[in-house]
């Protein structure tokens, strides 16, 4: 398995594995994260909290799929196509099919931008 693999690899799985602190852990202190809203957090804390629903229960208990995952060595990027499947605690199901571009550095996420496919469409200003 390639470093970079293996690094994709560990990162997808702490959603499932509800390990946030090692999510947080891989995470470079100024690894910025482009919410599928649009928003920016940078910085391990304003990440840890946008992702924090994800491992609390505030979405109920929540898997990933992935469906593909891209590698482009050279440029330690990964692209992953994903599904994640929400179950409400009354059992209701949700899932959102998505797309995360990530960016290593040195075994590190230094960028994870999201897109998901939804209802509506998130527009940003551009400065």
């Amino acid at each position: 398995m390639s470093d970079l693999n293996a690094h994709t690899t560990a990162f997808m799985s702490t959603f499932n594995d509800g390990d946030y602190d090692k999510m947080l852990g891989l995470l470079s202190p100024d690894c910025v994260y482009m919410d599928p809203n649009g928003i920016e957090h940078k910085g391990v804390d304003a990440i840890g909290a946008s992702l924090k629903s994800i491992f609390d229960g505030t979405l109920g208990s929540v898997q990933y799929t992935v469906s593909s995952t891209m590698l482009d060595e050279p440029s330690d990027r990964a692209l992953v196509a994903w599904t994640m499947m929400m179950t409400a605690a009354d059992g209701q199901q949700s899932c959102v099919d998505g797309l995360d571009i990530l960016d290593f550095r040195d075994g590190k996420l230094i960028s994870k931008n999201a897109f998901c496919k939804a209802n509506g469409l998130a527009i940003r200003s551009v400065k």
